[in-house]
């Protein structure tokens, strides 16, 4: 029953990557229609309002435990995202991914700051690979640093931090809860800031702005493509996805956990070949730098398998010598 358990979790956020890695296409079409900070509030307050109504005695019954571990993954869930969605308007989808997954190997980091969980030396050598990489990806031949790439790579860090936070949560509230508070949370945080820079934009007009505040008072498109692809960012990407993640990092490690959303610039970047063709292509130098990220990715994570099979290799030594001893015992 264990195995099947762990399956399941692994199969449920494959499928959560396999989403995942649609969006980024998705969401930089989407962007040449809205603001970032507009895009990334609507869709986090229309799958907030599904969740609530769909699971409201979650909201009415919850703890004051469960409503702090909430905030906490809201915060860091709306500060990583806000991020990502503004550094897309900047980069290429195929290249968000890559960054973004560079929050892989950086979970066993930062599960040693916040759940003082020590990391191995296939660790350390999988994030130096993958730093490596990462440098090749934000420095290409061709180009300078992007603005884009920087904020996505920092966004990184909290994309780590809430999959290490995630992993401790899960475990102890419910899973439904935890989502509709995580989302309720970040959909609040979205709706507040961009309530603001509205306000700025409106009333500080004609004076020099930041872009990323004059930029939210763009009116908003709406078309039908539009409207589809903010339904399915929403209720697919945001609603499905979250809940089957918690499920199933429940049933996992926040490590074990990383190393499946490694697929996700996989994923990202053939949806994107097949739907953008060669504007995705991100060069040599740069491919090899994802090759490196994925090398260390791997490397990262092999002290897993060399674990469990150490595991499963004891359990079954202690399995054979009890039944040795029930055998001797029936032949005295």
């Amino acid at each position: 029953m264990r195995i099947k358990s762990h399956l399941g979790g692994d199969a449920a956020l494959v499928l959560v990557t396999l989403v995942w890695g649609s969006t980024f296409v998705m969401a930089k079409d989407l962007l040449s229609y809205w603001p970032p900070l507009a895009y990334i509030t609507v869709r986090f307050a229309l799958a907030a309002v599904v969740l609530v109504a769909l699971f409201p005695q979650r909201i009415i019954h919850a703890g004051r435990d469960e409503w702090k571990a909430g905030a906490i993954l809201g915060l860091a869930l709306s500060l990583a995202f806000a991020g990502q969605a503004i550094g897309q308007v900047y980069t290429t989808p195929s290249k968000s991914a890559f960054i973004t997954g560079l929050a892989t190997p950086l979970v066993p980091f930062v599960a040693l700051l916040l759940l003082r969980v020590r990391p191995s030396m296939e660790n350390m050598i999988g994030v130096t690979l993958a730093s490596i990489g990462g440098v090749l990806i934000l420095i290409p031949q061709d180009a300078s640093v992007n603005r884009g790439d920087v904020l996505t790579l920092v966004c990184t860090t909290l994309f780590a931090a809430h999959i290490t936070l995630l992993s401790s949560y899960s475990r102890r509230f419910d899973v439904r809860t935890l989502t509709v508070l995580q989302i309720t949370s970040a959909a609040a945080v979205f709706l507040i800031v961009w309530l603001a820079f509205k306000a700025c934009s409106l009333f500080l007009a004609g004076h020099p702005l930041p872009e990323i505040i004059s930029q939210e008072s763009v009116p908003l498109i709406w078309t039908g493509r539009v409207l589809w692809q903010i339904i399915y960012l929403s209720l697919v990407a945001t609603v499905a996805t979250f809940l089957l993640w918690t499920w199933g990092q429940s049933r996992m490690s926040a490590t074990h956990a990383a190393i499946i959303f490694s697929l996700e610039p996989v994923f990202a970047t053939a949806i994107a070949i097949m739907v953008r063709g060669g504007k995705e292509w991100m060069g040599g130098r740069a491919t090899f730098g994802a090759a490196l990220i994925f090398l260390g990715i791997i490397v990262s994570e092999l002290h897993i398998g060399y674990r469990r099979r150490r595991r499963d290799g004891a359990a079954a030594e202690a399995f054979n010598e009890d039944e040795d001893i029930q055998l001797a015992q029936r032949e005295r």
